[in-house]
């Protein structure tokens, strides 16, 4: 079954002769389509706005959200025409065909963009999980990130404007891509370069698969991770010094300030809520119901907001300091004590098309114990950058203990 899915990879998504488009085009027709929809619906509605105000009904009010929705999208339409406009079509030639589990994934594109030395191609590389429940209005996809690794691409002057290459390489152990379905595997390959006036931004839907012989591209380049490393790192919300305890990760109360707020406001309505519907039936199951869920999302939210975190990493091993509104709780290692080192995505945020990746990095001790030594790392550039920090410091001298970090999938 393995060997013949590899063999007809061509029926499993659509590419034809190794060579992928982009789906901006498609873009514009679901933006204009979703922007005629939503306008059109909205409009009765909105005629009849005046006379239910009139009749003192504010809730209809709500009826305005679908035209803003639809003017939304017939926004959405009009900066993908012309970006359409500015760069067209966009073709990806792969180099293999397809790209191989265990080996490479690698290729180029020939884009509109004209060449500067100082012109920079983000380039990220996900194989995605994407799970359909539920039917009709109740229809929704949830979409999990279970690996990635991002970079830049190389870039170099062609016709019409400029080449981009890359290559990446891909562990064993990853599904490879499957038909869409309602619980499919997919790899997803994105590229954006800042530009003035429109950027550039091209999502493909690419082919990954288990090929038996680990398949190398023959291409001249260093693989993304390797081409592009970061010799500084500014990460939002924590700040990393060298003292003479070690390598220390400082993460300060409003790291997560948002997620804390709304947690804790979302807990207080859900609370008041339950109180109110309380009162109103004589009936404690609310109160205790809503009031329960209420709490804990405020206990949740507020320790959110009212804790900082200070990681110290040296040869003689970790120490964990949390501080929680002026209670302080201690965790530590001695480095005999540490097995391993794993890397994991801790968390993930869909915006839009693109999904933010939080990375965490976790020692593993002989005891059993899981202990956080730097969390809240977006993207695999900045792990990467972190986990060259904290080897470094575990093990100066380089040995054999320094390769133990793996990558965890979960």
């Amino acid at each position: 079954m393995q060997q013949e899915t590899t063999e007809n990879w061509h029926s499993v998504g659509n590419w034809k002769h190794g060579r992928v488009r982009s789906g901006a085009k498609t873009m514009i027709w679901v933006s204009l389509l979703f922007g005629i929809a939503f306008t059109g619906i909205s409009l009765p509605g909105v005629l009849a706005l005046p006379v239910e105000i009139g009749k003192d009904n504010y809730a209809a009010l709500l009826v305005l959200l679908f035209p803003l929705v639809g003017v939304g999208a017939l926004a959405v339409f009009v900066h993908t025409v012309i970006a359409w406009r500015k760069f067209g079509t966009t073709e990806l030639c792969l180099d293999p065909a397809p790209g191989s589990v265990g080996g490479d994934f690698g290729g180029y594109l020939d884009t509109r963009i004209a060449w500067t030395p100082s012109l920079e191609m983000n380039i990220t590389l996900e194989c995605q999980h994407l799970k359909t429940t539920g039917t009709g209005k109740n229809r929704s996809t949830r979409t999990r990130v279970i690996w990635q690794r991002d970079g830049l691409a190389r870039l170099s002057p062609a016709h019409p404007g400029t080449r981009c290459e890359f290559r990446f390489d891909i562990p064993e152990g990853l599904p490879q891509s499957e038909k869409a379905s309602s619980d499919y595997h997919r790899w997803l390959l994105q590229l954006e370069c800042d530009l003035p006036g429109v950027n550039f931004k091209r999502d493909f839907v690419v082919p990954v698969f288990r090929t038996g012989v680990a398949q190398r591209s023959s291409l001249g380049i260093d693989y993304v991770k390797d081409s592009s490393p970061l010799t500084g790192a500014s990460i939002p919300n924590l700040a990393i010094s060298n003292t003479a305890d070690g390598l220390v990760f400082y993460y300060p109360w409003n790291r997560h300030l948002w997620a804390g707020i709304m947690t804790t406001c979302f807990g207080i309505v859900f609370a008041a809520a339950g109180y109110f519907a309380g009162t109103q039936s004589a009936s404690l199951l609310f109160p205790i119901v809503f009031g329960g869920i209420g709490s804990a999302c405020v206990l949740a939210g507020l320790y959110t907001l009212g804790n900082t975190l200070t990681t110290t990493v040296s040869d003689r091993g970790i120490r964990i300091v949390r501080n929680i509104f002026g209670v302080r709780f201690q965790r530590s290692a001695t480095l005999d004590q540490i097995v391993k080192l794993e890397r994991r995505i801790g968390s993930q945020m869909q915006m839009g098309s693109r999904t933010r990746i939080y990375y965490k990095i976790d020692a593993q001790t002989r005891d059993g114990r899981t202990i956080t030594i730097a969390d809240t790392l977006e993207g695999s550039r900045h792990a990467d950058f972190i986990e060259g920090k904290i080897r470094d410091s575990l093990w100066p001298e380089h040995g054999k203990d320094a390769d133990r970090l793996e990558l965890v999938i979960d």
